[in-house]
Formats: C-alpha cells, structure tokens, sequence
C-alpha cells in the first residue's frame, strides 16, 4: 500500500510538472554539436527499453547535456580515441515527465520487455533496489548512460520490435549486440551483474568497466555502484534543477552554427537538373569558402523538401520513387566505394556485390546499406551497390530520412555522375575528382552537413539559418 501511495503521489508531481513543462535552458546542448564523434543508441526514445515504450517526452532521439557535462564527455572521447576507444551513449537528459512515466509502467500490468531487461527481477521493486529514481539525475541535465565501443566489439544489430529477446546477462555473443565491447551485461539490465563491482563478470568484461570508468573519473564524472552506464559530472558549474523540457530535434540553425565544413548545393528551380557546390570552412562566426565551386546534377525531377533538420517551406515534398533530389539540410553518413580502403576519416564501407541499399519502404531495413548475403532478407526491392557501373566507386551516404519514415525517400547518396548532363534517380552526382576531394576534405569531428535546396529558397533561409552568401 505504501509503495502504491508513493507512487501515486509522484504521478500526481509529475503532472504539475509537466502543466508548466519549460522550454529548454540556454545551457543545455545537443551533444553533436559539442562532438558528434560520440554515438548515440538513445533508448527511450524508441521502445527499446524496459518499458517497451517511448517514454513521455522524448519526441527526437538526440542526447542533450549542460554544456559543462557536454565538454567533458568530449574529453573522455579525444582520451579513449587516443587508446582506439569511444563512447556509445544510452541516455542523457530525461524529462522529468519520463521518470514520472516510468513510475505509471510500475503500476500497469504487463513486461512486454521483462525477459531482455529484468528477467529475475519484479518491476514493483525497481525503485527499492535502486535500479530507477524518484527524481532523476538525468533530468538535472549532468548524468549520462554510456558504454564503450572499440577493439572486439560486435557489430551493432538493428533493433525493430519483431526482435528476440536475449536475457541482458547472457554470454557477450548471444544477448543483444548493441556495437559495444563486452562491458559483462547489457545496458539497463536490472541484475546484481550489473554492479560495477560485481565479480560475477569475466576478466575481459571487469578490464573493459575499469577503462570506461578511469576515463570518467579522470574528466570529473562519478559513477553509480548499482549500474557500470551510470555517470554524474561534478563540475563547478553543474545546475541542481529538475527540468522538464521536451526533447525534440535538433533545428537547422542549431546544426548550422555548430558545423565546421559546409557542403552548399543550389539549383536555378525545383526542376532543374543541373546545380552547383561549394565548399565552406568555419572561421570562428564566419563561413568561408574552401576552394572553387563545382558541377553537380541532381534528381531527373529536380528536387522537393525531403526529411531532415529543418523545417520545410512552401514547394514540392519528397516521396520515394519521385526522381528528385531532397531538399534541406543533411548531415552526413559512411563513405563507400569499390577499393577495400579509402583516404576518408568518414567512415568507410568496402562495397562487396552482396551489398544493398533497401528501398522498400515496407521493410524494417528501409533506406539501409545492409549485406544482402549475410541477414534475413525481409524486402521485396534494393539498389545493388556493387556492379560494372562506376557510379558507386566512390560515394558518400547522405542522410537524408535518417531514421526512416516509411515512403518519404531512400538511398540518397553523393557519388560519381555518368556525365555532366546525365541526372541521377535522386542522389547528387559529380565528377570522381569532387568527390575524391570530398571524401579527403570531410571530417566527421567537424560536424559537416550538407545544405541543398533551390537558389531562391535558399535566400530566403539565409539569415535565418545563418548560411553564407554564395
């Protein structure tokens, strides 16, 4: 009875809260735009996690921390980077209306993800085995779950709510593979295993915990005994208030003003097939240009507003199948090419000929380079990435409907043109020249983005958005 009380008296908190829910804070950043090296896997913003939801108030998978804690995880990745580490992050700020969310999953019957993530644990007892807080250091804006990523992790396996469960405490090969070293349990797993001391962990597992946390320590983080994930920042400058803002996605003009390295590309018109790139380079508030500017073709249908950071103005909107190119801001994914290694520090995929791209927008795997040869094919139609052709010897995902919106477009791509006068199904295509100076230009540590639209819409979102003159 008395934990039913308490709990009802927190939803009732909860509610008060988020009726005067804040907009967010000036000191709170988006962790990209601080170091976008640093993955992000956030859980609750999917209903990959104990309480097989999204919770109330994650409307963007984006990490927000202070600025304070965001600097110092940037520290602790330069120190692991240095090592052939890096950090993968679970969860950042949460809402404080989430925690009040994860207090109602107590009271509702049902563990629709009880067998991954609490197998020997009853869900009334989360809060008296310190496995979930009243009041949250994560809606302080100073706490952070992460793990580490590096040498013997296993590749990340995408999640889709068909997946099979795997008990978080299962042998490092058979539960869930989330692109981590065995860190001796999986992320939120609410099992004594996952005690940061726990000795019922394999040597490498205890090795792996003491490097993540020394990393923490060194950089002003604190951890907490019940989960090795768990890390506070101590720093001077760290605020002690609850907040309750939204966590929604990072804007255009955030982006912008936090990018390095600017791809610019602009058409005469929507219909246009032919346009133009340019290359720029922050120089403290400005954007200068880094070389000359240099042909491009677009989709065989020109462009149309497509799925990104931005809010899209008046004009045509991208579908999958249009011929068009998309339209907007992007940031930028894997390179790729025919040679088994590349001069790029983007990352970079050897394409093999069982390499696809999916652009069935009925699959889970839609608008993803997956090797056809080595899952379960569960789509009807992809581009073969791998052929005679030359268009794919070099090229760079742009990610465009990252993650996927059934329909709205796949498979957009900066790669090699067949000619200056030949557009594309979508992509945006170049001389090998380009794109060879691109893939050697490109630094994903200086947040690099791609801006592509019409010249006249890009006059309009100029000032705005802080772009360049062209």
């Amino acid at each position: 009875m008395r934990l039913r009380t308490a709990i009802f008296a927190l939803l009732n908190l909860a509610m008060v809260a988020t009726a005067s829910a804040e907009s967010r804070p000036g000191h709170m950043v988006y962790l990209r735009t601080i170091d976008p090296s640093i993955e992000q896997d956030m859980r609750y913003a999917s209903a990959h996690n104990f309480t097989g939801r999204a919770l109330e108030g994650y409307g963007a998978a984006e990490c927000l921390l202070s600025l304070e804690t965001a600097q110092a995880l940037a520290r602790v990745q330069s120190s692991l980077r240095a090592e052939g580490y890096g950090l993968k992050v679970f969860d950042c700020y949460r809402p404080n209306r989430a925690v009040a969310d994860m207090g109602r999953f107590a009271t509702e019957p049902g563990d629709p993800r009880k067998t991954e993530f609490y197998p020997r644990v009853d869900k009334q007892d989360f809060w008296r085995l310190g496995y979930v807080a009243r009041v949250s250091g994560h809606s302080k804006g100073s706490t952070v779950d992460l793990t580490l990523t590096g040498p013997q992790a296993l590749p990340a396996a995408k999640w889709t709510p068909a997946a099979s469960q795997a008990d978080c405490t299962a042998p490092f090969d058979q539960r869930w593979h989330d692109g981590a070293v065995d860190m001796g349990t999986g992320f939120d797993c609410f099992d004594e295993r996952a005690h940061s001391a726990s000795a019922a962990i394999n040597a490498t597992a205890k090795s792996n915990r003491q490097r993540l946390t020394s990393a923490m320590e060194k950089a002003g983080f604190s951890g907490y005994s019940k989960e090795w994930w768990h890390f506070t920042y101590a720093g001077e400058g760290v605020k002690k208030q609850v907040m309750d803002f939204p966590i929604t996605h990072l804007g255009a003009r955030d982006l912008i003003d936090a990018s390095q390295q600017l791809i610019v590309v602009t058409t005469k018109n929507w219909d246009d097939t032919q346009g133009s790139a340019q290359r720029y380079e922050r120089d403290g508030s400005t954007l200068r240009k880094a070389g000359d500017a240099f042909a491009v073709v677009v989709g065989k249908h020109g462009m149309a507003w497509g799925k990104g950071s931005f809010e899209p103005g008046a004009g045509p909107v991208k579908h999958e199948g249009d011929g068009k190119a998309p339209a907007g801001v992007f940031t930028l994914g894997t390179a790729f090419g025919f040679d088994p290694a590349a001069p790029t520090k983007l990352p970079y995929l050897a394409l093999t000929p069982s390499t696809e791209c999916v652009d069935d927008s009925q699959s889970p795997r839609y608008n993803e380079l997956v090797d056809g040869a080595a899952i379960a094919r569960d789509w009807n139609s992809s581009e073969r990435m791998r052929s005679e052709d030359v268009l794919y010897r070099q090229g760079i995902f742009i990610d465009h409907n990252t993650p996927a919106t059934r329909g709205a477009g796949s498979c957009i791509f900066f790669h090699i043109w067949r000619s200056p006068n030949s557009p594309t199904a979508g992509c945006t295509a170049m001389d090998t020249a380009d794109i060879t100076r691109l893939l050697g230009w490109l630094d994903p540590r200086q947040l690099p983005l791609l801006v592509q639209m019409p010249e006249a819409q890009y006059e309009q979102a100029r000032a705005s958005w802080g772009l360049p003159a062209r």
